[in-house]
Formats: C-alpha cells, sequence, structure tokens
C-alpha cells in the first residue's frame, strides 16, 4: 500500500487516470482526419507533430487503463468477482493491443503515406487496403472494450465492493452500445474511442468514493 492511499482508492486512480490520459491527446484530434485519404493525407502531412502527440497520448491509455483493470482484479475479494474480472481484463487487453497495432500504422505507415501523397499528387498504391485493416484493428478494439463492459459489469453485480446499479450501467451500456456500434456500420454516436475508456473510469470513480 502507497501511504496513505488503500489498494481500491489506487486502483480507481489508476482507471481513472487512463480516461484522463486518453482525453489528454485526443481533445486535438481534428475531423479532417478522418476526410477521404485524398483530402485527410496533406492535412495529416502538415500536422504530423500534432497527431504524434495525439496518438501518443492513446498509446499510453491503452497501458494505464488496462493496468487499472489487473488492480481491480487483485482487489475484488469475491471470487466470481475476481474471476469475471479478470475476464474482463483478458478481452480488454486483447482489443487493446489491436488499437495500439492500429496506432502505430497510423504513425508510421500513415505518416509515410501522407508525405508521398503530398510529394506525388496522389495517394500511395495500395495504401487504401492497408488502412482499412487498420481500421479493421480499430473496431476489434470497440467491440471487446463493449464485450469487457458487460462481463466487468458482472463482476461489479456480485462484488459486494461496488454499487449494484453499476454493475447494471455495465451490462446494459456495453449490450447497447456493441449493438449500435454493429447496426450502425461502425461508426456514428457509437465510434468514439473515448467510450472504451468511459465505463472503466466509472468503475474508478465509484471505488475512490466509496
Amino acid at each position: 500500500m502507497i501511504r496513505g492511499v488503500d489498494s481500491s482508492s489506487l486502483v480507481g486512480g489508476v482507471l481513472v487516470s487512463g480516461f484522463v490520459v486518453f482525453l489528454v491527446g485526443a481533445v486535438g484530434w481534428r475531423l479532417d482526419y478522418q476526410r477521404p485519404l485524398p483530402e485527410s493525407l496533406p492535412v495529416i502531412h502538415r500536422e504530423r507533430h500534432r497527431r504524434t502527440w495525439i496518438h501518443a497520448w492513446m498509446i499510453g491509455a491503452m497501458i494505464v487503463t488496462p493496468a487499472g483493470l489487473a488492480g481491480l482484479t487483485v482487489v475484488l475479494e469475491e471470487p466470481a468477482a475476481r474471476v469475471l474480472s479478470a475476464m474482463a481484463t483478458a478481452a480488454y487487453v486483447a482489443g487493446g493491443v489491436c488499437w495500439i497495432a492500429s496506432l502505430a500504422f497510423r504513425l508510421t505507415v500513415v505518416t509515410w503515406a501522407a508525405e508521398r501523397t503530398v510529394k506525388l499528387g496522389h495517394v500511395p498504391e495500395g495504401f487504401a487496403a492497408y488502412d482499412r485493416w487498420a481500421g479493421a484493428l480499430y473496431i476489434i478494439h470497440m467491440l471487446t472494450a463493449y464485450v469487457a463492459s458487460i462481463v466487468l459489469g458482472l463482476a461489479v453485480l456480485v462484488s459486494e465492493a461496488l454499487p449494484t446499479w453499476l454493475g447494471w450501467i455495465g451490462v446494459l451500456w456495453g449490450v447497447a452500445f456493441a449493438l449500435g456500434f454493429l447496426a450502425t456500420r461502425f461508426a456514428g454516436p457509437f465510434n468514439p474511442p473515448f467510450l472504451a475508456h468511459l465505463y472503466t473510469a466509472s468503475v474508478g470513480v465509484a471505488l475512490l468514493v466509496h
């Protein structure tokens, strides 16, 4: 135990920090980065340092939040809650690895493609296919994050350390957003990546105030 901080508060602080770390980078995001490739790549080239800042913080968040989830598995006392929390952590980490790979792609291959687009006047041949591959990795991340929220909600439901209503929110929120993400073809209000850190941060807040 850190002096003056119990384990639950430490885990809660880490889970909330994951959300905050993500937002530090995400506030710099521009919708221009999401335009069709011939339009977005020149902007990306011009603002490559800004994008590096954004993505570095997003990668950091994908280290902090899973660390908090791993800690939650340790601090929960009920065996069923610990098992469910471990399952949620595994699902979240699996999708998080895909998201980190996609972010690394943005920092390297996309940066290269943006430079070549400006130099040649057109998008490099074959790049669009690789960009779709990176997009598929992001889809996996979001779906597994929503599934992890469902399982984490179940863990909260069987735990005495956290309120029952928070568990139901996790289950219902995860189901609704997973279905919404699929129904809207991975776009719309269910697409923003900050949502992958939202329920975990809520659990963190509950640990801090409990």
